[in-house]
């Protein structure tokens, strides 16, 4: 399985190496453990960094230092990792505390106003959420902060407004607990369902592909890239 997840992250790394060669600009990376394979290759391409600026797509409010941060997950697994001078901008806007909460939140939207990032690449929770959004219902302009009630930390992330607005959304779907998840997706049966990444699928305006390793894959799904049209 670990060789299934090298190679999904292998397909992700090519897929976004050109697009990010075309399209340069603000692009949006995910944090977790699921994408570490993609950012293992990734830091390994030589591109023309100095051109490419990086946000997370959602992260928590914590210090960059702490484990659950996602910002700080992509400094250390992507950005230090990549051996040469030229490297990318990380953008650093999220709140580290609840108390520049509100600070953090003016500077993302003022990115985001007018500067629609170029790429998302996005993962996927067993639930269906994605990027930190857990409901499609919420369609703040350009983003917005939340507490779920079992979660101890607050959260912000970037709107679904945005993403739908994004012209390419690469997910990559990692694990055997999201092979449901995946099934339900793809089927034609979901078309009435409304959570989070069914609707991006169906509602935005991008080209999207789906990445999976062959634990999250439905059965005769093709393993690695997969234009998805809905």
């Amino acid at each position: 399985m670990t060789e299934s997840k090298e190679a999904a992250g292998k397909a992700a790394s090519r897929l976004f190496k050109s697009e990010v060669s075309q399209n340069p600009g603000l692009v949006l990376l995910p944090g977790g453990r699921s994408p570490i394979s993609f950012y293992k290759e990734l830091a390994g391409d030589m591109l023309n960094w100095n051109e490419i600026s990086i946000m997370a797509t959602d992260d928590r409010v914590v210090p960059l230092d702490n484990v659950h941060s996602n910002t700080g997950m992509i400094q250390r697994e992507f950005i230090d990792q990549i051996n040469q001078s030229s490297k990318p901008q990380l953008i650093k806007t999220f709140p580290e505390n609840e108390l520049n909460t509100r600070d953090a939140l003016a500077a993302i939207k003022q990115r985001l106003i007018n500067n629609v990032p170029r790429i998302a690449v996005l993962g996927m929770g067993s639930d269906g959420h994605t990027a930190g959004i857990f409901s499609e219902n919420n369609m703040e302009q350009y983003c917005y902060h939340f507490k779920q009630s079992y979660d101890p930390f607050e959260r912000v992330t970037i709107s679904m407004d945005i993403f739908l607005k994004i012209p390419r959304l690469i997910f990559l779907i990692f694990g055997k607990e999201k092979k449901e998840m995946l099934s339900k997706v793809l089927s034609a049966q979901s078309m009435e369902d409304n959570t989070p990444t069914i609707f991006l699928l169906k509602n935005g305006k991008g080209t999207k592909t789906i990445i999976c390793d062959t634990q999250a894959a439905p059965d005769g799904f093709p393993i690695g890239e997969t234009e998805v049209i809905v």
